[in-house]
């Protein structure tokens, strides 16, 4: 990476990218924990936080943590992962007015350093 400090930047943010999602999969994982009633023939389930059984999923203590990881799925994960996704089609596309903020110094730079490594003829693999 050397002292480009973009292509740093993008390290970083991949990684903090990987860190994240992880998280918020933790965080939306339940299991549910069935249950008999010994003095009755009634049985019923319960669903918990699957990483501490002693979190109700719908508790007034997991929504803070649901809350959260939603925020981020929706305004951090999701768009990072489309504009890496789509970046070469943003790039070819960058004509266009809609399009035109593609072709800001920062961003063609730190687009840069994920599709750069791609030969033209197999861009297709991104």
């Amino acid at each position: 990476l050397g002292t480009n400090p973009v292509a740093v930047l993008a390290t970083l943010v991949l990684l903090s990218y990987n860190k994240i999602l992880h998280t918020v999969i933790t965080v939306f994982s339940v299991t549910q924990i069935n249950h008999t009633n010994i003095n009755s023939s009634g049985t019923g389930h319960i669903s918990v936080w699957l990483y501490d059984a002693n979190i109700s999923f719908v508790s007034t203590e997991y929504l803070f943590l649901f809350v959260t990881a939603l925020l981020a799925c929706i305004f951090f994960l999701l768009p990072y992962a489309l504009f890496l996704v789509f970046g070469q089609c943003l790039q070819a596309r960058s004509d266009l007015m809609v399009f035109s903020w593609v072709n800001r110094p920062i961003i063609k730079c730190f687009l840069d350093n994920y599709h750069a490594p791609y030969q033209n003829k197999h861009r297709y693999w991104t």
